[in-house]
Order: C-alpha cells, then structure tokens, then sequence
C-alpha cells in the first residue's frame, strides 16, 4: 500500500524554513559551548555534563546538514527556473543571501576556542576531521560559487566570512591532532641529542693527558626555591606550569629521570599541602588546556594574528552588510526575518569572538607571560577561582544492596533489551550523593604521603611504597596490630579487600549513629575521612571501574554475592541501613565464613563483619588507623590506573584520585622514573 504524498504547503513550508531554523539552532547550540564548556572541569553536575555532550556532538551535525540543505536548495531554485510546472516555495535571487549564512556555518563547524574535544577518544578522530574540513570547505565554496552573478551583493563580506570559517576549522583539527596521544607524545620528546663527536674525541684525548679535577656536588636544598616561605598565588602558577612541563610525559607514559624526581619530591616536600593540591589544580588545568582546547593553536603570534585578523573581518562584513542592507532585502516578512537573521550570524560571531578573547586575555597562560609588575594588579579572584569541582561522588554497598530490587516486568525488559548496566548505572545517579573534599581531608592525604615520601630515598623503596594496600599503615602503628588485622589485606585481591574495608567502615559508621559527638576532634575528623573516602571508592568501582581496571580482578562476583546475602538477611524488605547492620553484627564471627561455607560463594559480608567487630576490639582510636589504611588504598588504586585515563578526568570535574596519583609522582612515588647514572665527583680534562 502506496503512503500518501506529503502536501504541498507542508513541502513549500519546509523548503522555504528548513535550514533558517537549523541555522538558529546552530548558533544557539555555538554560544552554549562557549559558555558553559569552561564549567566542565569545575562541576559533578551530571546533567550539565550531558547537557554539553549533547551540544558537542549536536553542533558538528546540525551545522553540517545545514549546509547540504542550502546546497540542495540552490539546486531546487535551478531547477525551478527550467520546470515552471514545480511548487515554488523557495524564492528566487536570494542565494547570495544563502551562501553567506552557508560560510557562518562553516565558521560554526570551526567551533569554540573553549572546547574541541569532548574526550580524549575524540582527540584519535583528528584524520575524519581533516575529511570533514576538506568536504565542508569544497561545499561551502560550491555554494559560494553557485550564488555569484552580476547581481551579487554580498560576495566581499561572504568572502570575508568563509576565509574566518575556514581559519576556525583548521584551528580545531590541527588542536585535535596535536592533542592526540601519539602527537602529544611525540611533542614532549626531548631534542635529539647525539652527543661529541666519539671519533673526534678519542683523536683528541689520544693526543693529550689528563688530570682528574675533584667537582663539588650541589647539596640538596641549597636552590632558593626549595625553602620553607609560603609561595604567592602567581608564585604557585609559575611553579605548576614548570612542573607541567616536565611531567606531562606521565600521560603517555614517558619515564622520567631520578634527577626530575629528586627535584620534583625536595620541592614538595616543603610545601604545606593546600600549597601542594593548588599546584597539581594549576598543572591538571594546563593539561586540560592542552588536551581539550584550542590553547596549542592560539597562543602563538600565528594564532594571535589569526584572532585579530577574524575580529576585524566579521566586523567589517557587518559593516558591509548594514550599508546595503536596503539593496539586498525587499520588504516582504520573510524579507525582514531574514535581516534580523543575517543581523544575529553577525553579531552572534562577533560577540562570540569577543568571548573568546576575553577568556583567553584571562588564561593562566596570560598570567604567566604578564611582567611581574603587572601582575600585582591581576586581581586576585582571577587566580583562586576552582579549576576543579574539589568534591567527590559517594555511594556505600549496603544502600546499593538495598536499592536493588526492581520489579520483574523490568528486569525481564532488561534481561531482553541487554541494558543490566545501564539500569544499575540509573539507580546509583539517582541515590548518590556528593561531599566536599575538606581542608582537613587534603592534610590527611598530603601528611601520609609526604611520611611515605621521606622513607623513600631511592626508586625501589618508592616501588616497595607503591605497592602497599593497607599493610604499610598497619606496620607503622603496631606490629600486634599488623598481625592480627593483616589478613585482611594479604589475603585477598586489592578489589575484595577494598569492598572488605568498605562494608566493616560502614558497619563501624552505622554503630556509631546514635553516639554524640566526640570533643575529640581528632576522633571526629577521622571517621568523617574515613566515611568519605570509603564511599568514595565504593563510588568508583561500580559507576567508574575503568579508574582500577588494572587491580579489579573478580569484584563483580564477590559484589553479586555479596548482596545476594544482604538482601537475604534483609528479608527483600523495606528496611533501613542500620536495622541490616545490626541483623550483621548480632551474628557470631569467631570462625572464619570460608571454614563455615567453603568456596561456593565468594561474599564477604560476615568477614567484613569479622573485621568491623575486629577493629572496635582495638584500643586505640579504630578511625585514625581506618583511615591510614584508606589512604593507602586510594593511592594504591590512583598509582596503577593507566595515565591516559587519569587524563582524562580534568575535562569532566576532576577527580580525587587523579590528584593523588599527581601528588605522588611529585612526591618520588611513582612507577615511571628511571635511574638517572648521578653525575661523576671527578672529570677528566685533557692538557698538553
């Protein structure tokens, strides 16, 4: 059966709106980006991380298919002029009208200094984009092409316009090549160095003596930089954008030397650590910069001369287009509608560009590059704005064990649809919260890194750092301690003792709810650290494994079983989170559950439970050696996620775990150093 033929004042009204109404989208959707892009490295906001890859992908799309309807509906008008028989919607002698909303379009898909990618993964997609330059830029000149006879008005401005739109798009292709990993790789690569010419030189020293001249070795501390003097804002931004550049081979897995190591850890090692997290804040903002802007491209005198060169071109279209504006347009509406459209792709451009400069006049980069004294005039806000979200997502088991039901209709949808995931990933947005990452929080983490920093003296004790999970901070209190508390560790993998620690914190939080506050400060702040951080991995094991993809092993088992038995304790009931911990720790853990139940299941909750009862045995304060341990296995977990993932986090509100893997390569312990062979006490000088 044949579908009835679409009416002809629907086909007259499409043809004659169509690309109108997908040229204001476009516009819109280009001053979204540029407003709302820079927000999100400082924001958790999952809707607004939508709300901008939504845009992101959107504005390329629609930009695109915009100029293939001006393209088509050039061809319409050609036609109509040979078949007088066809519908007319689309009046004639306006293509040069067309082609020059065609070249803002090009000028859109050349898209915002503030964003050109949206991931890394779109940064890989460089080679399609130089396709969709070429394409783009030969329809965009078809169009022009089409649009030019003896009566055109507008081919200065529109030639204008399609030269900026064309600078634009090769800016964004060229910052996605270069911020993709293997170029980026490429360009932290040291200058190839050969060295003295070896045969010169045997000829020379073959034909003199030497005398060996003893050389004095620079004590560490004496660089006056590596002192105790609290550092000013732009003093910190000076200091992160050097320590940028030479660690920002960590994110394609460069090596780096024991010399920039040692460099590197002395400095750190005097810093007090709201000092230390604003400089990784400084370098993780340039390495954003780098990776997902147009920053490469544009601070240099190419790319300055090519801002002022689009600036004064759209604003010289604009005054073309108002001196024959009454030349061009007739009176009709639809002629009105189009002024008002062609007024707003003009100044839309201008004010977007005027943006764009504003922002990058205000860059740390342009900070960096004022003299000292202008920079005591750069008021201080600009500096001490958030360059990150400084807050962490949270989620425990028990809640998540709890929220697990769903009704069987759904399950059965999922189980046909393939999208277990995608709902469980639903539940956990809709219950999780966030918490700010405190003061208190900061100095914990930078104190118990920085101790571990200071044992570390050479490159494999910071890999015998490195490795630890808990058992580090367990020795250091008390070896009884250690002994009694190790099996938790030692006898599981990094994720199993991970949710181990997780259920017994939350069975030790929930015990104490209803006991008043401590005067205890020190009691108080530890178990708020240890909550947080418990939560806080809990967090990104389910909603983001990809952070610990490399310590991970079977957590998906023990994570199924495990709620499996705490929805049977439950009774699959509406039941509260303390009630459930309560039915826990009523039952009787002297004996080991792997001796009672053997290796079917593999839960953990009754050894969680043997270690919360465990740790509230102890007679020293449990949560200050709780959260020793947390931190031991959130650096463990941030210290083997792979670098290009860690990368990644800037551009979507940053993540906790991404600054202390920072802060511990800063601090000598990481992975990728290599040994630097130390410079020789004595050299040998050739003489006659």
């Amino acid at each position: 059966m044949a579908l009835p033929p679409i009416p002809i004042k629907v086909k007259r009204l499409w043809e004659a709106w169509n690309f109108r109404v997908f040229i204001i989208l476009s516009l819109l959707l280009q001053a979204l980006l540029v407003l709302a892009s820079p927000f999100r490295k400082r924001t958790r906001s999952k809707l607004l991380l939508v709300f901008i890859w939504l845009a992101y992908l959107l504005s390329d799309w629609i930009a695109a298919f915009s100029i293939g309807l001006i393209s088509n509906s050039q061809e319409d008008s050609e036609s109509e002029s040979e078949d007088a028989c066809k519908p007319k919607g689309k009046p004639k002698g306006r293509e040069d009208v067309t082609a020059f909303w065609a070249s803002f379009l090009l000028l859109h898909l050349g898209g915002p200094d503030t964003i050109t990618s949206f991931s890394l993964e779109d940064n890989e997609f460089w080679l399609r984009h130089l396709i969709g330059l070429i394409l783009q830029v030969l329809a965009t000149a078809y169009i022009f092409y089409q649009s030019l006879t003896d009566q055109s008005k507008l081919w200065i401005p529109t030639t204008m316009v399609f030269v900026v739109g064309t600078i634009k798009y090769v800016e964004r292709t060229r910052a996605l090549y270069l911020g993709s990993l293997s170029r980026f790789g490429y360009s932290v690569l040291p200058e190839p160095n050969p060295g003295p010419d070896f045969k010169q030189a045997i000829e020379i020293y073959s034909s003199m003596r030497t005398v060996v001249v003893k050389m004095q070795t620079p004590e560490v501390g004496t660089n006056p930089v590596y002192n105790w003097k609290p550092l000013e804002e732009i003093q910190l931004l000076e200091e992160a954008y050097r320590q940028f550049e030479i660690f920002k081979g960590l994110i394609v897995g460069l090596l780096l030397s024991s010399k920039d190591r040692e460099l590197s850890r002395d400095f750190f090692l005097t810093r007090t650590a709201s000092e230390a997290f604003r400089l990784i804040e400084y370098e993780l903002n340039f390495m954003y910069e780098v990776l997902h802007t147009k920053v490469n491209v544009v601070r240099c005198p190419t790319g300055y001369l090519f801002r002022v060169f689009s600036f004064f071109s759209i604003l010289g279209a604009l005054m073309v287009v108002s001196i024959k504006e009454r030349f061009m347009f007739g009176d009709k509406k639809s002629d009105v509608f189009d002024v008002r459209l062609t007024y707003a792709l003009l100044i839309g451009a201008l004010g977007l560009e005027a943006i764009s400069v504003l922002m990058l006049i205000f860059s740390d980069r342009t900070l960096l590059a004022l003299k000292r004294s202008w920079r005591k005039v750069v008021p201080k806000i600009i500096l001490t704005r958030a360059r990150w979200s400084r807050s962490v997502s949270k989620y425990d088991m028990i809640s998540y064990c709890l929220n697990n039901d769903a009704p069987k209709w759904m399950d059965t949808l999922v189980v046909y649809l393939g999208a277990k995931e995608i709902l469980e990933k639903m539940k956990i947005w809709r219950f999780s919260s966030s918490g700010p990452v405190s003061g208190d929080l900061v100095e914990f983490i930078f104190e118990e890194l920085r101790m571990k920093s200071r044992t570390a003296n050479d490159l494999r004790a910071a890999m015998d750092a490195c490795s630890q999970r808990g058992d580090w901070a367990l020795l250091q209190t008390s070896r009884a301690i250690y002994f009694e508390l190790k099996w938790s560790i030692v006898e599981y993998q990094y994720a199993e003792s991970l949710l181990l620690w997780h259920l017994a914190t939350e069975l030790c939080y929930l015990q104490e709810t209803e006991i008043k506050p401590s005067a205890d400060d020190d009691h108080g702040n530890s178990r708020q650290i240890c909550k947080l951080l418990s939560d806080y991995m809990f967090y990104l094991l389910v909603m983001k494994p990809v952070l610990m993809t490399p310590v991970l092993g079977n957590w998906q088992i023990v994570l199924q079983d495990t709620c499996a038995e705490a929805q049977r304790i439950s009774g699959r009931r509406s039941i509260s989170k303390k009630s459930v911990c309560e039915k826990i720790l009523e039952v009787k853990t002297k004996i080991r559950p792997l001796a009672v139940k053997g290796n079917k299941s593999k839960s953990l909750l009754f050894d969680a439970c043997r270690l919360a009862q465990d740790l509230s045995e102890l007679k020293i304060n449990k949560w200050k050696l709780m959260s020793k341990v947390w931190v031991e296995l959130v650096s463990y977990a941030a210290i083997n996620c792979r670098p290009n993932v860690h990368a990644q986090q800037p551009s979507r509100g940053g993540e906790l775990l991404t600054f202390i893997w920072l802060l511990m390569n800063h601090l000598g312990l990481g992975t990728q150093f290599y040994e630097q062979e130390r410079q020789a006490g004595t050299k040998m000088v050739p003489q006659k």
